[in-house]
């Protein structure tokens, strides 16, 4: 006998966050799908291509759908559907990447023509071109019927109404249709009295339950359709996304209660409840807001506390974990951020997939305003021995994705420091010397030993002759020695080497507490001079660069405007990071 199981389909990233507020920036977007990813969900919806105008939460929906399509290109159990209202959102999203779409029709009047300005017929017509559209793309399609039980303008909907307006969906082409409460007013009763209707003409299995929790009737009414026969029901992570009909209100029913129930019930589900409480907690700290999952605020009180990186017994500085993955995981302390290469066994070489996350990381944090430094540093023996030539890929891709990485670790606004725990080998030492600050051990090595392989540094020569001066460049990338820590301490290429790994922390601890004095959007500035002092001395760019960055650093809401009103008040030295935990109106 088959296990009972179910299909959940996450619409937290698109229902859920749609009626927020508050932009929710797009990193964050991203990486709530990234998490949602992981804990084994089947389906996640991830955004719109509605008009900006009536969405503008979802108006950044390219970026987002851009940011995923490295999951999205490789993942073969996992569906991201988006969105669309029309053909021309149907272009729109497949141009940037989507493989799966949703189309959306009320089944009552008043909701139609207030939600979407047209009656439901003029809304079937629109699906059918956006349906025969899709078939031509080659891309899936799934539907939603609004308003089943109630409509806010016209009151009850009849079960009829309904029947036709799925019929219509499935006839279009829809693989799927979304029975969606979207008032959160159904009742047990009603879904029994609707889908004894509905069953008689549509299988259950081109089915699904969307059950909003307005009254706290959704599990009742999930667990009602179950017994009737539906196998797929929607959810939201934290139970995001307000009832806009009903102020204050619950809306989406929540993962968290969804997977709690079915797995009291004995029923599969497939999903991680453990990794999804983890992420609704995040996610509302996130967004400022409350965690509207009665099981998910339960149970996070069980999490652990976050771990914390070990560090050596004369360091001072706690590291609270961010997230870990195999080959890096990532920690902060205050505004410091540090990338740790974990992947020891192989000398913390590169794999395709480390190349990406930590050019996400990386472009992720170059947005966060509560970062001011980003430190990269190795687990073990190696700092880092380069790309992994066993990783996934070609030599092509490969390439593509270091110079990528190299080029976003170059241009990030944020202060970089590689803390060099070990010996660099080929693309390591590129990794290491695209950063603006170095600390190394005294047994830190670095060795270009492309030639000895038939290559050539290509990637990471732009850096290391910028970094290292012609001539030593070229010593070292055509005899492939070993240059030790010393030497290039000699040379001021590296900022301080320290006795041991432990020592190296201590180094570190003391370097990011003189920093805190070091404006951050100052740093920023900075580091933009010395780029075009690097790529146009003397050139049209650089005096444009530095008639810019006097602007900026001169502006009325300049950190030069507060330091220099914190100096005439007999201040010394103005605390950066304390500065980040107070009041926006305190600069």
């Amino acid at each position: 006998m088959a296990p009972r199981s179910v299909k959940i389909v996450e619409v937290g990233p698109r229902d859920g966050l749609q009626n927020i507020k508050n932009i929710v920036p797009t990193h964050t977007k991203i990486e709530l799908i990234r998490r949602l990813a992981k804990t084994g969900l089947s389906v996640i919806e991830s955004t719109s291509f509605v008009s900006p105008k009536w969405v503008p939460q979802l108006a950044d929906g390219p970026q987002v759908l851009t940011g995923l399509q490295a999951i999205i290109s490789t993942s073969d159990t996992i569906s991201f559907p988006v969105l669309v209202p029309n053909v021309k959102g149907l272009e729109l999203a497949c141009h940037n990447g989507a493989k799966e779409i949703a189309v959306f029709v009320s089944a009552s009047e008043g909701f139609s023509r207030k939600n979407i300005n047209c009656s439901v017929e003029e809304s079937l017509v629109r699906v059918q071109a956006v349906a025969t559209k899709a078939r031509i793309l080659g891309v899936k399609i799934r539907g939603y019927v609004s308003c089943i039980f109630a409509d806010p303008y016209d009151g009850p909907t009849k079960p009829s109404q309904v029947i036709k307006v799925t019929q219509a969906l499935l006839q279009a082409g829809c693989y799927e249709v979304s029975l969606g409460d979207t008032t959160g007013v159904g009742t047990v009763a009603e879904v029994e009295l609707l889908l004894n209707e509905m069953l008689k003409v549509v299988p259950a299995d081109k089915l699904a339950g969307h059950f909003h929790d307005t009254y706290g009737q959704a599990i009742a009414n999930v667990i009602k359709s179950y017994d009737m026969g539906l196998r797929t029901f929607d959810s939201s992570v934290a139970g995001l996304g307000g009832c806009p009909f009903a102020k204050g209100a619950k809306g989406n029913l929540a993962t968290e209660d969804l997977v709690y129930t079915m797995e009291k019930l004995g029923i599969q589900t497939g999903v991680n409840l453990g990794q999804v409480v983890a992420i609704g907690s995040w996610i509302s700290q996130e967004l400022g807001i409350p965690n509207s999952s009665r099981a998910g605020a339960a149970l996070a009180v069980h999490l652990p506390s976050p771990k914390v990186l070990e560090t050596g017994k004369n360091s001072k500085r706690a590291w609270k974990m961010l997230e870990s993955s195999p080959g890096y995981s990532v920690y902060q302390s205050g505004a410091n951020v540090k990338v740790l290469l974990t992947n020891e066994k192989s000398g913390n070489a590169l794999t395709s997939s480390m190349v990406e996350a930590i050019t996400r990381l990386f472009k992720h944090f170059s947005t966060d305003d509560s970062v001011f430094r980003i430190i990269l540093t190795g687990k073990g023996k190696y700092f880092c021995t380069g790309m992994d030539l066993k990783s996934a890929g070609t030599p092509e891709e490969q390439f593509s994705g270091l110079r990528g990485l190299f080029h976003t670790i170059d241009t990030c606004p944020k202060t970089t420091i590689a803390a060099i725990n070990g010996p660099c080998l080929g693309g390591g030492v590129g990794l290491a010397f695209v950063c603006d600050i170095r600390l190394a051990t005294s047994g830190a090595t670095f060795k270009l030993t492309e030639v000895r392989l038939g290559l050539s540094p290509a990637t990471i020569s732009k850096y290391i002759v910028r970094e290292w001066g012609f001539g030593f460049a070229r010593s070292a990338i055509l005899t492939a020695r070993n240059v030790s820590s010393s030497e290039l301490e000699g040379l001021k290429i590296v900022h301080q080497v320290a006795a041991s790994q432990e020592d190296l922390e201590v180094k570190l601890d003391d370097m990011l507490d003189e920093m805190r004095f070091v404006a951050p959007g100052a740093s920023s500035l900075s580091k933009s001079l010395l780029g075009a002092a690097w790529t146009d001395a003397g050139g049209e760019s650089q005096a444009k660069t530095i008639e810019n960055v006097f602007k900026r650093m001169m502006a009325q809401d300049s950190e030069s405007t507060f330091a220099r009103k914190e100096f005439r008040r007999g201040v010394k030295g103005v605390d950066w990071e304390a500065l980040l935990k107070q009041p926006k109106s305190k600069l």
